[in-house]
Order: structure tokens, then sequence, then C-alpha cells
């Protein structure tokens, strides 16, 4: 089966998309307010959101359910999610648009490789 770029939303199962990207922006959202928290530990402060962002991605991306291609499965959920918090992050005054660029970097790398490494468990399971 040849894979058509313009057809992509037929390779990606929608509901667990919508749950990842939810479960996804809720870690976001949760990691954010307790930011503040790990910047009281001196090496956890200047690391904490990056790993946020990452396990974020990781979460969202993990439950591929019956998706064909679960790589972009993964990286649409991820995607997802980091779009969900956008505006919070724009409204809480952040307008580093090099930040933002790598962070939906991350989301699309983070997103399709767990995505992938979920469905060659998924498929190595059956």
């Amino acid at each position: 089966m040849q894979w058509d770029p313009m057809r992509w939303a037929d390779e990606v199962d929608a509901p667990g998309v919508v749950r990842g990207a939810s479960t996804g922006f809720t870690v976001l959202v949760l990691g954010g307010l307790a930011a503040p928290l790990g910047a009281l530990v001196p090496v956890a402060g200047t690391v904490w959101l990056p790993v946020v962002a990452l396990v974020a991605f990781v979460v969202a991306a993990a439950r591929v359910g019956t998706a064909p291609r679960p790589w972009l499965h993964g990286m649409v959920a991820a995607l997802s999610a980091y779009l969900l918090v956008l505006p919070l992050v724009l409204l809480g005054g952040s307008h580093d648009v090099g930040q933002m660029g790598l962070t939906f970097l991350a989301a699309v790398l983070v997103g399709a490789g767990s995505g992938f490494l979920a469905g060659y468990r998924r498929d190595r399971l059956k």
C-alpha cells in the first residue's frame, strides 16, 4: 500500500490522537504550573520545562491504537498537544520564536519516535 501524503488523516487513529493530545496537554499544563516548585532545586529548575515537554510528547504519542502509521499518529498527537498549549504560552508573555520552533521540532521528532516504538511494541505482541 502506497502512502498518499494528502490523505494523512486516514493513517492515524483520530480518537486516539484526541485522547493523546488531551493527555499531553494536561501534562504540559500541570508541568508548567509546577515549574516554580521545580525551580527550588537548582539543577531541576534549569531542565524542568524541557523534561516536562518531552514527557508530555511521549505520553501523547504512546497510544497508537489501530493506526496504520504509528509514527505519523504519534507525531500528530504530540504536535496537537503542543498546539493546544501554545496559546497559554503566548498569554504568559513568552514570544521567543526560536524556543517555540525548537519545541515544535521536539514534538515532531519525539512524537514520531514514540509512536514508532509504540507501534512496534503493539505489532510485536500480536
